[in-house]
């Protein structure tokens, strides 16, 4: 066992060394990439809202869920709101709260996945300008330079698409968490209006003169 992670240790060293300088400025794109997109992944996927399934509930529950077993639902409900005005006022500033910071991450890791495959493609052409370098100049074993160029430029673009691809997959899933975040702030925008709405009759018949 030790002695196949040793061998795979061996390989995956030599791998790096045959993809040039460019395999440092892409392993700090992986990380920083990585982290980034995992990080935003888990702030949403344990957001209160999204781990309430607040968009598959009926008003019912939502009434129950906000009273009892989530506090913290509740206190996004206008309830002393005067009309439906004042309700989607609110729920706007609810979405500026939540939304605009996840949505400028979104179109930033948009960037930085994309920055992957062009770092591999520019690892195509140093690699390419190497073996032709080589071939000019005629030092050493031609055969050896060229072997060495096509390398480099096979494994920085393999590269490149390595750590972007799994990282577009991640993104998707963000953008997914995204969008049932934005309908759980729609379902409870609904919810509310709905609830000034039941009310605002009541309130008015009490007020009324006997």
């Amino acid at each position: 066992m030790h002695a196949e992670i040793d061998t795979l240790y061996e390989e995956a060293m030599l791998i790096w060394a045959g993809g040039g300088w460019l395999m440092v400025p892409l392993a700090a794109l992986t990380v920083f990439m990585y982290y980034t997109v995992l990080d935003l992944w888990i702030r949403l996927q344990f957001h209160f809202l999204i781990r309430s399934g607040v968009h598959r509930m009926s008003d019912s529950e939502i009434s129950a869920r906000a009273g009892t077993d989530q506090p913290a639902l509740g206190q996004l409900i206008l309830h002393d709101a005067e009309n439906t005005d004042e309700v989607k006022r609110h729920f706007v500033e609810v979405e500026n709260e939540y939304l605009p910071a996840v949505n400028r991450r979104i179109r930033f890791l948009g960037i930085i996945i994309t920055i992957g495959p062009l770092m591999g493609l520019l690892g195509t052409v140093t690699g390419m300008l190497s073996t032709f370098q080589g071939l000019i100049l005629g030092q050493g074993d031609k055969f050896q330079n060229v072997v060495h160029g096509i390398s480099e430029a096979l494994i920085t673009t393999q590269t490149g698409l390595i750590i972007s691809i799994p990282a577009m997959v991640i993104l998707a899933l963000v953008v997914q968490r995204r969008n049932h975040l934005r309908r759980c702030i729609a379902r409870l925008e609904r919810f509310n209006t709905c609830l000034i709405l039941k009310i605002s009759p009541q309130m008015t018949a009490e007020a009324a003169p006997a």
